[in-house]
């Protein structure tokens, strides 16, 4: 697995694509990426899992994923991009077990990566 990061010069929002397999160890990662880059707490984040097969990634992980400690700030506009139908379903899993209205999960990267920008 491989993630690129795009961050916008003014730290205000970040775009991680994930290339290659990932894993639920590679979920957890993704993280501790995020901890590593300095953004704002209000920051956005758009993961594009396009390019990622996720296919290894298990309802386990999915639930520790969701346990660990936010990294920004619970309003943070955080959006998910993913491939397929699973998933969308496992990263919907997410969001109701994590329970914030700030997450969205989305098929078409544009529409993603709009609502994280401005919100619409």
């Amino acid at each position: 697995m491989h993630v690129d990061q795009e961050i916008n010069p003014d730290g205000r929002s970040v775009v991680l694509t994930v290339t290659g397999k990932l894993s639920d160890e590679g979920l957890l990662g993704l993280a501790d990426v995020l901890e590593k880059i300095r953004l704002a707490d209000n920051a956005s984040v758009l993961i594009d899992l396009r390019r990622s097969d996720g296919v290894s990634v298990t309802a386990a992980g999915v639930r520790k994923m969701a346990a660990r400690r936010l990294v920004l700030s619970p309003d943070s506009r955080r959006a998910v991009v993913v491939p397929s139908a699973l998933g969308f379903g496992m990263a919907r899993m997410y969001a109701l077990i994590r329970g914030t209205g700030s997450y969205r999960v989305f098929m078409d990267y544009q529409r993603a990566r709009q609502w994280v920008e401005t919100g619409l």
